[in-house]
């Protein structure tokens, strides 16, 4: 892997930022569609258990394995999946899991 940040022209400044749990998915957003960021994620060092978000990655992962299985039984009875790149509204985390709950239980 190849790390660009040895090949900027221009000079850069290193700060922490500490963001509310809250905003930080759209305040991360919102940095990245800037383009002008370069993040560094400080938990490198820790196991996926020990970071402070480990509860949301397996709530996830576990949403990804359902979706998997979705897009295996569409596949099957040969039906092409729908893709929306664009919603009305931002999901949360606790909505999405519900809804792909009560999809997977049908």
């Amino acid at each position: 892997m190849v790390r660009m940040d040895l090949f900027r022209s221009e000079e850069m400044n290193k700060v922490q930022l500490i963001i509310p749990v809250e905003a930080a998915h759209n305040t991360v957003t919102y940095l990245a569609e800037l383009g002008l960021i370069q993040l560094i994620d400080l938990n490198s060092g820790k196991s996926p258990f020990q970071r402070p978000f480990a509860s949301q990655t397996k709530r996830c992962e576990e949403m990804a394995r359902k979706l998997r299985w979705f897009q295996d039984q569409l596949l099957r009875a040969k039906q092409t999946p729908v893709c929306r790149h664009t919603l009305e509204r931002e999901l949360k985390l606790e909505e999405l899991e519900v809804a792909v709950e009560e999809i997977h239980e049908r």
